[in-house]
């Protein structure tokens, strides 16, 4: 169905809009000025939290930790996690969590009362839901510490080129922003959006790296894919790591043909590494017909609770190396598109030798060399690996959870104070 036609000459821009359309953004417009008169109408509860991931509610990120501590730790608010996802939402509920799922009208109500909503991107923004969120505190976790242009640094980007004012809207007006690190804050964030609060807690996905892996953590995970691992490792195969990330342009990292595939997997089997790939959410990838030694995992589950299990990881200008660094293990980086990305894509905020404490490939062969030493067990990075991991985070301790939650019910829900001598 053709939602717009070619307009003739004398048309304003609405007769350019067939019926269907106008009758279609009609219904959104009531919805959109229901939504905000149920806003005005509904008192604030602080007791109500609302937990927001990425792409529609996905059980993943910084929004899934922070908002199962919050469901175990602290009964004493009401949490939720609002998804799009029926299949997130039945998940949840079978393991007795509450979640909500758009647009049911419980979920609707909920976000009218919500007195804090939690998010880690800024995908709810442009939601239709989003006018009943008008009163609520807005708690920014964000999605990584890395070396990608974000928010405002986009501004020229060409790739982007007439989305300022969105970039603008999009970044700007939360009550609070967790980072990582005072340089974060300082460098990057306070540089690419506005909140009135930045918080250098670190990131509630970290803190499994601190403790074992609880059953909750492996909510939204591939389960099978992590089984086939685990075994592999009990094997005694080593394993890697590959988490790319997207491209604005139509290039993913496995079809830029810098290198033979068959050779790659060969060279993993000789040297008893198991390859996970974990795509970018916005990357969604299928390869059927993969060795045994290579195991794809869905681009939308949870990757977190593989860290522990990996020996190195393979990446390339994601900002997920960036926590694997809290591991300290090997990370090598692959940069076949290094000119194009840094033209047409979104580019880098510092210079790559300041970022990437690893060996560098921009080919198959360069690759190839720095996989079969890192099998090897040859490390020279550690040094500067440690070096950045503590320029990124001020704290290294598998507490950012608490932190936040304790930052967030001071007031309301802070402990009082005893009377008379502890």
């Amino acid at each position: 169905m053709a939602f717009f036609r070619m307009p003739a000459p004398g048309d304003t821009p609405m007769d350019a809009i067939s019926p269907e359309a106008r009758d279609y953004i009609k219904m959104l417009t009531k919805l959109h000025a229901r939504f905000t008169v149920l806003s005005e109408r509904t008192p604030v509860n602080k007791n109500v939290y609302i937990f927001l991931s990425r792409g529609g509610g996905g059980l993943s990120g910084n929004a899934k930790y922070l908002f199962l501590h919050m469901v175990r730790k602290h009964p004493e608010v009401e949490s939720w996690f609002l998804t799009e996802d029926r299949d997130v939402y039945l998940t949840l509920r079978n393991a007795k969590l509450p979640a909500l799922t758009y647009p049911s009208e419980e979920a609707i109500n909920k976000l009218a009362q919500a007195g804090t909503v939690v998010v880690e991107s800024i995908s709810f923004r442009s939601a239709l839901y989003m006018p009943l969120l008008a009163k609520a505190r807005q708690v920014q976790l964000w999605h990584g510490v890395g070396n990608k242009k974000i928010g405002f640094q986009l501004m020229g980007v060409p790739v982007l080129e007439g989305r300022t004012d969105n970039l603008v809207a999009d970044h700007s007006d939360y009550d609070i922003f967790v980072s990582t690190s005072p340089f974060y804050t300082e460098e990057v964030f306070k540089k690419s959006l506005r909140a009135k609060e930045f918080l250098d807690y670190g990131y509630p996905r970290t803190d499994i790296f601190w403790g074992r892996v609880s059953a909750d953590a492996m909510l939204g995970c591939d389960v099978n894919a992590y089984a086939t691992v685990r075994a592999a490792r009990k094997q005694g195969w080593k394993v890697l790591l590959y988490t790319p990330t997207f491209r604005d342009t139509e290039i993913t990292p496995l079809t830029l043909g810098a290198f033979n595939l068959l050779e790659f997997f060969d060279l993993l089997k000789k040297h008893r590494i198991h390859l996970i790939i974990k795509p970018h959410p916005r990357v969604p990838m299928k390869a059927p017909g993969l060795p045994e030694w290579v195991t794809l995992c869905s681009s939308s589950s949870d990757i977190y609770p593989f860290f522990p299990l990996a020996d190195f990881m393979l990446t390339d200008y994601s900002s997920i190396h960036t926590e694997f660094l809290l591991l300290d293990r090997p990370v090598i980086f692959y940069w076949a598109d290094f000119n194009s990305y840094n033209a047409v894509d979104r580019g880098l905020q510092f210079p790559v030798e300041d970022m990437s404490p690893g060996p560098r490939c921009f080919d198959g062969p360069s690759l190839f060399r720095a996989i079969s030493e890192a099998a090897a067990g040859k490390d020279e990075w550690g040094p500067a690996r440690r070096a950045l991991r503590d320029k990124a985070f001020l704290h290294q301790d598998g507490k950012a959870c608490e932190r936040i939650a304790a930052h967030l019910l001071q007031g309301e829900f802070a402990p009082k104070p005893k009377d008379g001598p502890a």
